[in-house]
């Protein structure tokens, strides 16, 4: 998560840099006819989006490690979505600039404004939707991002754990409330994957031919059982 979110910080700032350079790159403006710019404050315009760009970077950046430095790892992901509550405002400030009689440029801020808002808004709910198991064709399938899929064969053994090992950083992935998607590095030196849809045990423990783990679990102890008793069938069970 920590590269996800240093890198949509620097989107975030470097968009803000760019409009204030090529104010043509804001929404809406460079469709506007020579008549149309005329009317338009792109100095104040510019000025106002670099800022903004800027200031949600900056804003979601610091977020996330302040939930980190309160041991608030689980909702440092979320650092992401500051950005949507400020867009609203966004749109009404930037049409401010646009003093067209017909504020035809409206349109296209909005319209791009809010196809942004629920293409975020449709990511960020596909990344923390929980992953599921499913057995097709020969192979494990985990669902959702982040997911893979490997052969049957691939895996050694499968058992239930209680507790997890002791993790010392996430090499990828999310972790968002009790959600924890991706590779995981461990304090022993080695690494795993997880797909925990909670903080609760019990967890699926599959293990590779190579040793490798992968961690899961449901929502729900009593489906989480029931996963592991149908995994039992097709993959060794170790105590």
């Amino acid at each position: 998560m920590t590269t996800t979110v240093l890198t949509t910080t620097c989107i975030l700032i470097a968009l803000g840099v760019l409009m204030k350079r090529f104010p043509k790159l804001i929404a809406g403006y460079g469709t506007l006819s020579v008549e149309e710019r005329k009317f338009i404050d792109i100095k104040g315009l510019s000025s106002f989006m670099c800022f903004s760009f800027v200031g949600m970077g900056i804003v979601s950046l610091l977020a996330f490690y302040i939930c980190l430095g309160l041991g608030h790892a689980d909702w440092a992901g979320l650092s992401l979505l500051l950005p949507l509550a400020y867009i609203p405002f966004l749109i009404v400030k930037a049409n401010k600039f646009d003093h067209n009689p017909s504020k035809r440029s409206r349109k296209y801020v909005v319209s791009i404004s809010i196809f942004a808002i629920i293409l975020v808004g449709f990511f960020m709910l596909y990344a923390i939707l929980p992953a599921q198991v499913r057995v097709k064709q020969g192979e494990i399938v985990f669902t959702g991002m982040f997911g893979t899929s490997k052969p049957v064969e691939s895996f050694s053994n499968i058992r239930i754990s209680y507790t997890l090992p002791e993790i010392s950083r996430r090499l990828n992935g999310l972790s968002v409330g009790g959600i924890n998607k991706g590779r995981f590095s461990l304090a022993n030196g080695s690494s795993c994957i997880m797909y925990l849809a909670s903080n609760e045990s019990p967890y699926i423990v599959l293990t590779e031919q190579n040793g490798k783990e992968i961690f899961f679990n449901t929502t729900r102890p009593v489906d989480t059982f029931a996963l592991f008793n149908e995994l039992a069938t097709i993959i060794p069970a170790t105590e």
